[in-house]
């Protein structure tokens, strides 16, 4: 696996089906991005990591979610942020 950092601008062909079907394209918190797809990384000008500096953004912004997290009193089962481990 190789991981990329790139700001998802939203728009229609930033990630095709075509550029999914030839690698899958996950998306994780802190604009972390999992792929094979290298063209598709070099096409939308994403930056690689390694998977030590992918996950501690990953953390980063995991982290900052739990100490922001309020739970609704009205909803006794609400389960705050969970911890994701890049593949």
């Amino acid at each position: 696996m190789k991981y990329f950092v790139i700001a998802n601008p939203g728009v229609e062909g930033f990630i095709t089906h075509a550029d999914n079907a030839l690698a899958h394209i996950a998306e994780y918190p802190g604009n972390v991005f999992v792929t094979e797809n290298e063209a598709w990384a070099a096409r939308v000008g994403a930056v690689e990591k390694t998977k030590a500096e992918a996950q501690a953004i990953v953390d980063a912004i995991i982290d900052e979610a739990k100490a922001n997290f309020v739970p609704n009193e009205n909803e006794p089962n609400q389960v705050g942020p969970q911890d994701i481990v890049l593949p």
